[in-house]
Formats: C-alpha cells, sequence, structure tokens
C-alpha cells in the first residue's frame, strides 16, 4: 500500500496577512483526507504504532534495544525516488547529505534534526521526511546524527547541532538559503539550536520547521493529560526517560525552551497532530511568539498523532504535510 508523491494541496483556511491583521497566530486545522487509501493506512498505522512502538518504547528497555526499535520499524517507510543519499563526517558525527537528482549546486539547504526522545533515531529512521523534503523543496538537506542520551547528556546535541549548521556555512550556502528543521526532539533542538548560534553571534537561518515539537520536560499539559491513552504512538512513560537522561543544566541559558526570548525568532511553520500529547507544545509557541509579533504559522491535524509526516509515502495526509512544509520553506527562501 502506497500513496503517491505528488498531491494537490488545498488553500489554507486563513492567510498570515489576515490573522496578523486580527491580532491572532495563524492556525490552520485540517480534517483527514478522504478516500479508503487514507482511512485504511491510518488505521493500519495506528494498530501498528499500538502494538510494535507504544508498547515497547519505554522503560525499562535500554537504550541500545530502543535505538533498535526505531530502527526496525523506519525500514519500512519509504524514502523517495529521485533524489542521491551520500554518507558523510561532519566533524566526528556520521550524516547524510540528500539532494535531489540532477541539481549539482543546490542553492538553498536544511538542516535536518531527527526525533526519537533524544535516545533513539538517526538519519536513516528519517528518510521518509528527509528525502521528501530535498525533494519537495529542491534543495539539500544535512541530516546529522548528533550524539544521543543517555551517553551524551545536554547540551552535546545542542553543539552537535551548531557543528551541523556551521557545515553547510562552510559548503558555501548563504544563511538567508538556509532552514532548520526536526521532529519531535529535533524540533525542540531546532528551537534551541537557533538561540544557540544567536548567542555564538553567529547568524541564523532564514526560516524553521518543527514536527511536534516537546517544549516541556515535565510533560504536564492538558493535552498529556487528555491523550496520553489515545496517542498511539508516545508512552509518557518514554519521554520522561528521554528528558531525565537529557539532564539540562539549570544554569544554562538554553535549559528550557520555554524561557527562550522569542523576539528574534526566524519565520516558522509547526505541524502537530490533534489527538498527540505534545500537542499544547505547538499551540504555546504559536501564542508565545505572537507576543513578540513573530510570524508562526501553525497546522493542526485532525485524528493525526506525534510526528504523523514519518508515514509519508504511505499514508497521503502525511505526504501532503511535507509538501506543505516545502511550501513554507520555498516562500520563506524567494525560491
Amino acid at each position: 500500500m502506497s500513496a503517491p508523491d505528488v498531491l494537490r494541496s488545498e488553500s489554507p483556511d486563513m492567510s498570515y496577512d489576515d490573522a496578523a491583521a486580527a491580532g491572532e497566530p495563524v492556525i490552520r486545522r485540517y480534517p483527514p483526507l478522504p478516500g479508503l487509501l487514507e482511512t485504511a493506512t491510518a488505521a493500519t498505522m495506528r494498530f501498528a504504532l499500538r502494538a510494535f512502538f507504544k508498547s515497547i518504547m519505554k522503560p525499562p528497555l535500554p537504550p541500545q534495544l530502543q535505538r533498535g526499535v526505531l530502527h526496525m520499524l523506519s525500514v519500512v517507510m519509504p524514502g523517495t525516488s529521485g533524489v542521491k543519499v551520500e554518507k558523510i563526517m561532519v566533524g566526528n558525527m556520521t550524516a547524510e547529505r540528500i539532494t535531489p537528482k540532477g541539481l549539482d549546486k543546490p542553492k538553498h539547504a536544511i538542516l535536518y534534526l531527527h526525533g526519537g526522545a533524544f535516545v533513539a533515531g538517526s538519519p536513516r529512521s528519517h528518510r521518509s521526511i528527509t528525502t521528501r523534503l530535498a525533494k519537495f523543496a529542491n534543495c539539500q538537506v544535512l541530516a546529522i546524527h548528533y550524539r544521543r542520551v543517555p551517553e551524551a547528556p545536554f547540551p552535546a546535541q545542542i553543539e552537535d547541532s551548531v557543528t551541523g549548521y556551521k557545515q553547510l556555512l562552510k559548503d558555501g550556502f548563504k544563511p538567508e538559503n538556509i532552514a532548520i528543521a526536526g521532529d519531535s526532539a529535533g524540533g525542540t533542538l531546532t528551537l534551541l539550536v537557533t538561540k544557540a548560534l544567536e548567542l555564538a553571534g553567529i547568524e541564523g537561518p532564514k526560516c524553521l520547521v518543527m514536527m511536534s515539537p516537546a517544549f516541556d520536560a515535565k510533560l504536564d499539559s492538558q493535552s498529556v493529560k487528555k491523550y496520553r491513552k489515545l496517542d498511539p504512538m508516545i508512552n509518557i512513560e518514554w519521554g520522561h526517560q528521554g528528558f531525565t537522561w537529557y539532564r539540562p543544566q539549570h544554569d544554562h541559558p538554553l535549559a528550557f525552551p520555554k524561557r527562550q526570548n522569542l523576539s528574534t525568532l526566524p519565520p516558522t511553520l509547526v505541524q502537530v497532530g490533534e489527538i498527540e500529547v505534545l500537542h499544547d507544545d505547538s499551540v504555546w509557541l504559536a501564542h508565545a511568539a505572537k507576543r513578540f509579533d513573530r510570524h508562526v504559522e501553525l497546522e493542526i491535524y485532525q485524528e493525526r498523532w506525534h510526528v504523523f509526516q514519518i508515514h509519508a509515502g504511505i499514508m497521503p495526509s502525511a505526504t501532503l504535510a511535507l509538501q506543505r512544509q516545502a511550501q513554507f520553506l520555498m516562500k520563506q527562501w524567494g525560491a
């Protein structure tokens, strides 16, 4: 069962200009796509996630086995054709450089930061996302294999992500032609790395894309309480374990995402599932950034779960969500 990689995106419910004039953040809600393929795939994915991910990915499963589970499940999430995937070294990290075939010198680039509760995940596990972003946005994607917990706690992941951004600068990409994107823990890093660059006096990216970012280490929001059983993917105990191993230093300026000064936040697109435990974190960012009059667009996908975009190529709504990301990026780049 597979979905086409080219889908038609309908017009948004509210334009950015309309929302800005009304003094409100841009929040768009998308219902599930119609059709048997979407319905059947969504039902299959919900069952598979509950049976083979949520029920397993939690304490006391050791980190090595957690990584193995995520890797095995990612094998059935296909990348797309029409791109070249190169394994390279960035500093001391392995990474994947993904480029559309026939595009010798891409003008634009994305630094991609994968999710996995800081403990699991890799560039390989997220190819269903990264290869499509490269193809849809006609750009290079650099997906880094940052250090993971518990072996390397905070701020190792931020430091490695800064190294990845510097690599894009070394490769000749201008900041105004770079975006940072990430999902889940990678979405958290997307915000924090942007602030880390600012603190280091390095010009930051043109724009950001976040999928289901986690901003509250306590995991006690209303959406956690409301959706912890309904969300087919995230086990709260796994989230608590990841943040415990992450161990942010309380006196570090990047320790707490919700304490960051958002007055310099680049244009940002956030996508989140309606029934996921981290739903409220994305809503918080949209409203918090609006208080600084920053350009943040929030897309809420009804009946969808945590980082459902990883099912792109199988579930049509996941593919379409990535196409919307590409449209946002190209608009910000002026491409």
